[in-house]
């Protein structure tokens, strides 16, 4: 851990009481039918408080946020189900500027994406070799789902070049060669597939001492394993608080549900499942420091369980509040929805298990 306790607890305390009071349920559910599937207000204030500058370095005035810095705020995305693009933005694509880009695209990029005025989306599809082909400076290939590609000014995609060595890629949404095609999520987020057609692009330029793209390449995928753990584990949190509350106060021939005996030891299960959930979340973060190898198994093999998890606490709080979990008007089924496409991002459970096979085999 390099961001200290104090400074992660203050982190939290501020986004979960800003989002008490201006992203409860209801207001949340204001905002989805807006054309960018979020209020453009709420991700203004977002970087007036400095949630945007997450992962930047002291000197250009950010936090820089190791992995549990970005776990606290990652919990709170899921438990409030916070629709802006805070994982590609504020997370992922500066990770990678920060390995991979010059000093001038540093300065250049990284300040816009602090200050809200540049959304920037990491375009990359699961753990497998980069779909795109970048030649003749320009991009090739597509990308079938990139989350909150919708709203993107810019794309950061990983191609392959003529060597079949990974390059990272600049393209603007608005770009010739660059077919962008929106929809909605089943959680409702707003995503896009793209499509490159002999696309101008920008290569990132890495500074002497950088690690290789490929390198950079895993250690994000990494990343989005470890924050969509963490998000994981604020739904999960969530859908227990609420289920509890429901069997609480739900009757059934003059008694609570809570006092169903069968009931209890299903609740006690689910507990046991976010307990899990956070210790292994707990140890994927830790392990971002680990050499490559080795933190590879534990993150894949932890991402993979996760997501079973998770999945098995969306059902059993679906089950336990009965045909009302699956309703619109209800928090749980919009925490269900959130579990099954977070599933599918950023390399799926099948995927992450036949990485963790992979690496265990070795060792």
């Amino acid at each position: 851990m390099t961001t200290d306790l104090e400074t992660i607890s203050m982190l939290r305390d501020s986004l979960e009481r800003y989002t008490a009071d201006h992203y409860n349920f209801l207001q949340r559910a204001r905002r989805l039918d807006g054309p960018a599937g979020f209020d453009p207000a709420i991700w203004a204030t977002y970087a007036e408080q400095g949630w945007l500058s997450l992962r930047l370095p002291e000197d250009l005035g950010g936090l820089e946020g190791d992995a549990v810095a970005v776990g606290a705020v990652m919990e709170v995305v899921g438990a409030r189900l916070l629709m802006e693009p805070l994982l590609g933005s504020a997370v992922l694509a500066p990770g990678v500027l920060l390995r991979q880009g010059s000093e001038g695209q540093q300065a250049e990029l990284l300040s816009a994406m602090a200050e809200g005025r540049l959304q920037v989306a990491f375009a990359d599809c699961g753990l497998d070799a980069p779909a795109c082909r970048y030649a003749g400076e320009t991009l090739v290939g597509e990308i079938p789902l990139v989350l909150n590609g919708d709203s993107a000014d810019l794309f950061i995609v990983p191609a392959l070049d003529e060597r079949r060595q990974v390059v990272f890629c600049l393209v603007r949404a608005d770009a010739a060669g660059v077919t962008c095609k929106a929809f909605r999520l089943v959680d409702a987020r707003g995503a896009a597939s793209l499509s490159f057609e002999g696309a101008a692009v920008t290569l990132l330029q890495p500074e002497d001492d950088a690690p290789s793209a490929a390198e950079t390449l895993g250690q994000v995928r990494d990343e989005a394993a470890v924050a969509l753990c963490a998000e994981a584990l604020g739904v999960a949190s969530s859908l227990l608080r609420v289920t509890n509350e429901y069997l609480k106060v739900r009757q059934q021939f003059g008694k609570p549900l809570a006092a169903n005996q069968a009931l209890q030891h299903r609740m006690a299960d689910v507990y046991l499942l976010v307990a899990e959930i956070r210790a292994l979340t707990r140890a994927m973060q830790q392990a971002m420091t680990l050499p490559s190898d080795e933190r590879g198994r534990i993150i894949s093999g932890g991402r993979a369980y996760v997501v079973r998890a998770a999945r098995k606490v969306g059902n059993e709080a679906i089950q336990l509040h009965g045909g009302v979990g699956v309703t619109e008007e209800l928090d749980v089924s919009h925490y269900f929805r959130r579990l099954m496409v977070n599933a599918v991002l950023h390399g799926d459970h099948d995927a992450q298990f036949s990485r963790f096979v992979e690496h265990s085999l070795a060792d």
